[in-house]
Parts: structure tokens; C-alpha cells; sequence
């Protein structure tokens, strides 16, 4: 979530902290600032400028050297935290791999939490385990100091609990999970961030090809052929949208499935015309498909793919569907199934994932394990749901404290023994 905004004036000054709650000690917590264009803030230790990390000029922190927190007037990036010796940058704009054996970095546990800031109403804060999860955070928002009345809170839980719903989501169990040569546990990763299908390495997840092939021979042909109606109000781009796609707009389009198993769209837009839009199944079933919600797709037999414009909208109204298992329900709520409902009535639903898929796994099971959890994004699109930030207006906000969780994890044996370290990992891609 780096939201592009900016001031005319100063912002407020934002106080962020920094609670230690890893069960290490504070020099051995580090923190780093990432991303955006602009980051003004000082040390209220020290009164110096914090400073940004990049390749070229690597500033990193130790919570020893943050003790009071910092004063920021503006930021929009990712805030790093990580235990132990922080990693380095190996180009200009880089992020460590998650899923990469061969990264320096692979091996380094690390989280990260984004922001925006510049005094406007609408900045916020977020976590994320999107793409993995290594370190708990659980964000809170004052007004009136750390001592303050509490605006706002984004929870987390302990790394124990949360491996213990996600060690079941894979046939073999703890397959996602990484450790370090020492057997120490670094992230758990998430379906979404594995390499395309024939990468390595490979996804131990279900690539939700049951799910699909569900929709083609059982659904729709119980429902006259129609997988899913995908409808709603597209609120335009920007103040001044100048092409079709990017304007305000109705739509209306029908999801029907064919041999292939593929996803076809055809209906209208109120600015753009009619068009037909197809999702192959060999794109859906990657990892970056469904589950990364990065699907390429054709338009009118057009190479194409999400956007900021009218296709990127509705391709976040079908893919959010097929991860919640919206798509092809046949549970009934108020009356309809919710298959059968337009897009757009999807996006009041609560009970979610299993409660609209109660007889198969069709829908993300990562998110359906980590919701419960925290309030962090747990998929691309888990906003369209749920709550998933905390308010930074500077109105009613003056405070953001953030509570780094514990290193601890349960020993290897209430883990299983199925979790790959760099070696072996290395030594099953070699096999392959």
C-alpha cells in the first residue's frame, strides 16, 4: 500500500515507537526504512535526521539507537524490521526473495509494514503476509501519546500460533516453511509468491485446479452455463480520467468456462463498449494467478494484463471471488446463492473461505488460516472484505506504535520434520 500524496504544508509530526517484544535484546533488533520518495523524520533520541535505506546509502537501526522512537513529518514505504544483522542490497531497488535459496538474504528473518504519511486525512498503516510471514507485528494508533486514547490497533499473533494453523495447509506438512543451516526458523511463505508454474522452487500448495475444473463440470452447467456475474461501479482514476478504461464506469460482464477450463468475460462497460476478456487455466492455476492476483489475461484476443483502469477493477472483483470461494457458492445468504449474486454483493459477505466452500478447499487456504490471525493483508485483495489498515489523520492521530513480536518458535518436533533448510531445498531443485 504506497499510496502517492503530498502535503502543501509541514505535517503534523507523527510519532512512531517501537515496542521490543522479540525476546532479544534491543541491539539485536533492527529496523529500516524503504521505498517512496520522500522520508523526513528525526531521532527524538538524538535529534538527528532518519534516514533512508537504499543500495546506495544502506541506513539500518538497532532499537537501542531508536529507544525514544522517531518524529516523522513524511513517509510512503515499507518500514523493515529483522532480527540479527540486517540484510544488504544487492541493486538499485532491490527487496530480498522470499522463495530464492540463492539470495544472500534467504536465510535473514525479516517482516515488513507499510505507510503512508504526509498530514492528509486519508494516510494510513498496514501489515502484510501476503506473500510470508516471519515476524509478528501488531500496530496501535494514539491520540495524545503512547499513554493516549487508543484510535485504532491491527493485531497480530505469536509466530507459534500462527505456524500452527499454517503447518496444515501443505499435503507434506511445514513444505512452505524455511530454516536457516541451524535448524532456526526464518518466514513461512505464502502460496502467492512462488515462482511461476516450472520455477523452482516448485509450490507445495494446491494450484486450485480442482477448484476450476468444479466450476466447468459441476457448476455451471447447473446454472445455465454462467460461472459468475461480474458486476459493479468503477470509481475512475485520478481527478481527470482522459481514456475509457480509466473513467467512471458501470460494468456488467458474465463469466461463462469452457474444455479448457478457462474463464471467459463478455459484457459491457458504460465508457469502454463491449469486449470479452479470457483467463487461461494455465495462468490462473500459477501461483501468480488466482493466488498473486497477477493474472494476465486477453482482450479481444489482446495480450493483456491488471492495471489501474476498468480490467484491473474487475479483475480484482474475479479474483478476490475465487480466494474467498465466492465464485461458484452455493450457500445461500438472504435468500440467494452467493454464486449467483453480482460481484459487487460479494464485497458485503462476512464468513467467509469455508463457510461459502463447506464441502472442498476451494478458495485460499492461506488466507483462511491467517484472517483469525492478524489484521495484516493475508491476500491481495483482502481490503475489499475487511479493515485491513490503521488511520493516520493527523486529526485523530499522533502516535503509531509499533510491537515487534517474539523470536521464539516451537521446537522442531512440534513443528514436524518435514521443513527444508537451504541445503536441502538445494539439493531437491538439483534433483529436479
Amino acid at each position: 500500500l504506497w499510496l502517492a500524496s503530498s502535503a502543501a504544508a509541514a505535517a503534523p509530526p507523527l510519532l512512531v515507537t517501537l515496542k521490543n517484544n522479540s525476546g532479544l535484546a534491543d541491539n539485536q533488533v533492527y529496523v529500516g526504512f524503504i521505498g517512496g520518495n520522500t522520508l523526513s523524520a528525526t531521532n527524538v533520541n538524538t535529534g538527528q535526521a532518519v534516514l533512508a535505506s537504499t543500495y546506495e546509502t544502506p541506513h539500518w537501526y538497532t532499537l537501542d539507537q531508536l529507544s525514544k522512537g522517531i518524529s516523522l513529518t513524511a513517509f510512503s514505504g515499507r518500514i523493515y524490521v529483522g532480527y540479527g544483522t540486517p540484510w544488504t542490497f544487492a541493486n538499485p531497488g532491490y527487496e530480498p526473495s522470499a522463495t530464492n535459496p540463492g539470495d544472500a538474504n534467504y536465510t535473514k528473518r525479516y517482516d515488513k509494514m507499510e505507510m503512508t504519511y504526509f498530514g492528509n486525512p486519508a494516510d494510513v498503516a498496514d501489515t502484510s503476509s501476503i506473500d510470508y510471514f516471519s515476524i509478528p507485528m501488531t500496530v496501535k494508533v494514539f491520540k495524545g501519546g503512547p499513554a493516549g486514547t487508543l484510535k485504532g490497533t491491527l493485531k497480530s499473533s505469536s509466530t507459534a500460533t500462527t505456524l500452527a494453523a499454517l503447518r496444515t495447509l501443505t499435503p507434506t506438512p511445514d513444505a512452505a516453511v524455511v530454516k536457516d543451516s541451524g535448524g532456526n526458523f526464518v518466514r513461512a511463505i505464502g502460496p502467492g509468491v512462488y515462482p511461476p508454474t516450472g520455477g523452482l522452487p516448485a509450490s507445495p500448495y494446491d494450484n486450485l485446479g480442482g477448484y476450476l475444473t468444479y466450476l466447468h463440470d459441476n457448476y455451471a452447467p447447473a446454472h445455465g452455463g454462467t460461472v459468475a456475474r461480474i458486476k459493479g461501479y468503477f470509481g475512475g482514476v485520478g481527478p481527470a480520467p482522459t481514456t475509457p478504461q480509466t473513467k467512471g464506469q458501470n460494468y456488467d460482464f458474465t463469466v461463462t468456462t469452457n474444455a479448457n477450463r478457462d474463464l471467459i468475460l463478455t459484457g459491457t462497460g458504460d465508457q469502454v463498449g463491449g469486449h470479452t476478456i479470457v483467463y487461461k487455466y494455465a495462468d490462473l492455476v500459477s501461483p501468480t494467478g488466482i493466488y498473486g492476483a497477477n493474472a494476465p489475461f486477453t482482450l479481444d484476443g489482446n495480450a493483456s494484463g491488471p492495471g489501474n483502469d476498468l480490467y484491473g477493477w474487475m479483475a480484482g472483483d474475479l479474483l478476490a471471488g475465487l480466494n474467498i470461494g465466492a465464485v461458484g457458492s452455493t450457500v445461500v445468504r438472504n435468500g440467494v446463492e452467493v454464486g449467483s449474486m453480482t460481484s459487487s454483493q460479494w464485497f458485503g459477505l462476512t464468513n467467509l473461505f469455508a463457510g461459502l466452500q463447506p464441502n472442498a478447499k476451494y478458495y485460499n487456504a492461506w488466507a483462511a488460516a491467517m484472517g483469525p490471525l492478524s489484521d495484516a493483508y493475508n491476500f491481495a485483495y483482502s481490503d475489499r472484505f475487511a479493515p485491513v489498515t490503521a488511520p493516520l489523520d493527523p486529526s485523530t492521530v499522533d502516535t503509531m506504535e509499533i510491537d515487534i513480536g517474539g523470536a521464539s518458535v516451537p521446537e522442531p518436533t512440534a513443528l514436524g520434520v518435514a521443513t527444508l533448510t537451504v541445503a536441502a531445498l538445494l539439493r531437491r531443485q538439483r534433483a529436479k
